[in-house]
């Protein structure tokens, strides 16, 4: 993320000397209109989905899982991010993105077999918010009623409160949509590959407080998507994408340019 931005602060006074400036390259494009080189704008993004447990380890000594696989772990994401992008070629765009998620996920031991316990471990909750960073690019391709693109990201959570907790994820968006007078409408998916970290203590009937570590991965690393986009100008465009599968999203964004 870092590198980007400085990227992106680096091509704004390079832009301003060199001719016409932002999208390099872009005679290949011939007469079609292109966007606005520079954009900024603001992302709100929701997320269901069910994740495997790729590691867990408690000191609780005599006590043991007999299969982790069975323990239900759901995860509930709400993301609010402001994105800065700039088109560096006819078919290129890069972006940085910086905002706030607030995350839930539910650790349900209760279909799991535990060895050594008088207690049932019941449902763990961990639940955090935190600053999210990242970045990434977008390749198009397209005519004039038609366009397809791919999105790849990037993003790191810094989180907050009395876990210590981590959370990275690479997404990659592929579409093909229509452009029908101002509207858009596009179907896809959605690839995601998140990997959660938490280490911290949980509170047993009876036991008290408990350490433990566990690393959780995403259960399906796909889902199908939908959305449709509303052009007002050459310079303000809104949309709404919604995702649906074992794993559902939502995505709104608007996006200015100049």
């Amino acid at each position: 993320m870092r590198g980007l931005a400085l990227l992106l602060a680096l091509l704004l006074p390079l832009t301003a000397s060199a001719e016409g400036g932002l999208p390099f390259m872009k005679d290949i494009a011939g007469d079609r209109d292109l966007p606005r080189p520079w954009g900024i704008g603001f992302d709100f993004f929701t997320m269901d989905q069910d994740y495997d447990i790729k590691d867990l380890q408690f000191a609780l000594p005599g006590v043991s899982i007999v299969d982790p696989s069975k323990i239900d772990v759901t995860n509930e994401v709400q993301h609010l991010d402001f994105k800065a992008d700039a088109w560096l070629l006819p078919f290129l765009n890069v972006f940085g993105v910086i905002g706030r998620v607030e995350i839930d996920t539910l650790v349900d031991f209760s279909p799991a077999e535990i060895v050594g316990l008088p207690v049932s471990l019941g449902t763990l909750p961990v639940s955090f918010n935190g600053t999210v960073y990242g970045g990434g690019f977008t390749l198009a391709y397209g005519g004039e009623s038609w366009f397809t693109s791919v999105t790849t990201t990037f993003t790191k959570t810094n989180t907050s409160g009395d876990l210590d907790s981590t959370v990275k994820s690479t997404s990659v968006q592929p579409r093909v949509g229509l452009l029908r007078n101002n509207w858009r409408f596009w179907v896809g998916g959605m690839y995601l590959d998140t990997e959660e970290k938490h280490e911290g203590t949980f509170e047993l009937p009876f036991i008290g407080g408990v350490p433990f570590a566990v690393e959780l991965e995403t259960r399906d690393s796909w889902n199908y998507t939908a959305g449709a986009g509303y052009v007002f100008s050459d310079r303000a465009n809104l949309s709404l994408e919604l995702g649906f599968g074992n794993r559902t999203h939502t995505l709104f964004n608007f996006n200015y340019r100049f």
